[in-house]
């Protein structure tokens, strides 16, 4: 599921001028609203798109990283208003990809259901280092800078095997961890390759020595909009710079993902 929202929203920043303006200007308000904005931290990414689609995002994702895992988590109402907003503002776009408004309560359980542990696992630290931008990192030393142009070619064309100074870490296995532990239906299908190719004791639960949680265990209050009422609109942000805010936030939490899948 993380993968195909990945790719889709990588294409779909590829032609970011085919968004609608109903749909920028629902981003828009999505990015601008204080609720999902003290939770998710959409500013915080502005840098990526700014700094064109050749530079790294590495240190980007970290700033952002640190935002949201510093900040109070999001409440189940702000996110199912942020699904909302979205699913109904950029319906003209998600009908291709064969969604219907149907869908949106389904989507919403889904989003409430993950959202913790995907929090969990892109707010562990190794060290002082972020676990997801400590692995972007051997994945930049290893297959070359992690840019908007590069990283598409990358999710899309998974290499079949990494290399065990990716897969094998501290990182991964504390993410592997927390995976197992909360959703073990998603890493079910992982850990016999994993015990294969970085040892039995990889997924014996055991949390690795230097790793821990970054993740403020508060939650924020409940939105002041009730999940019926849209966000307010700001159409004074460029689509360009809030479709890429949309796209990169997707890449950082999926990258855990992809690299356990």
């Amino acid at each position: 599921m993380f993968r195909t929202l990945t790719v889709t929203a990588l294409i779909a920043y590829a032609s970011a001028q085919s968004l609608s303006q109903q749909c920028t200007a629902t981003l828009a308000a999505i990015a601008g609203n204080p609720d999902a904005a003290s939770c998710l931290s959409p500013g915080s990414l502005v840098s990526i798109v700014a700094g064109g689609s050749s530079n790294s995002i590495v240190a980007s994702i970290d700033g952002w990283l640190s935002n949201i895992c510093g900040a109070p988590a999001c409440s189940n109402d702000t996110l199912a208003a942020v699904v909302k907003n979205a699913t109904e503002g950029c319906s003209t776009e998600l009908s291709g990809l064969g969604f219907n408004s149907n869908l949106t309560p389904t989507i919403t359980g889904l989003v409430q259901q993950y959202y913790p542990t995907v929090r969990k696992v892109v707010c562990l630290k190794d060290g002082d280092s972020n676990c997801i931008t400590k692995t972007l990192g051997d994945v930049e030393a290893t297959f070359g800078t992690l840019n908007l142009q590069n990283i598409i070619k990358i999710v899309t064309n998974p290499p079949d095997d990494l290399p065990a100074n990716i897969t094998c870490t501290n990182c991964v296995k504390a993410a592997y961890n927390v995976i197992a532990q909360d959703v073990p239906g998603l890493v079910s299908d992982t850990s016999a390759g994993l015990q294969q190719q970085c040892g039995a004791d990889f997924t014996d639960g055991q949390t690795p020595t230097g790793i821990s949680q970054s993740a403020n265990t508060n939650v924020a209050s409940s939105p002041s909009t009730s999940n019926g009422a849209a966000l307010s609109t700001l159409t004074s942000l460029n689509g360009g710079i809030v479709g890429g805010l949309a796209v990169s936030g997707l890449v950082a939490v999926a990258s855990a993902f992809t690299l356990l899948a």
